[in-house]
């Protein structure tokens, strides 16, 4: 997975989100990092969404409507 860009959180988690390929097809991955303690490295935890990067248009409107709330 290619890192497209990242959002920290809070002090030790951040978002990111990549982009890559799966069985063929090309995915876009959202996904909850954490820090570990002691260090500058973050690791992907389970926390996060994984779809067909087909969806993107589809998933940037959803993302849009939370600014109409």
């Amino acid at each position: 997975m290619k890192q497209v860009a990242q959002l920290d959180v809070t002090d030790n988690k951040r978002l990111v989100l990549s982009i890559g390929e799966f069985r063929g097809a090309e995915r876009v991955d959202l996904r909850q990092y954490v820090k570990v303690k002691d260090t500058d490295e973050y690791i992907p935890t389970p926390k996060g969404i994984n779809f067909s990067a087909e969806w993107i248009d589809d998933f940037v409107k959803m993302v849009e409507k939370l600014k109409e709330n």
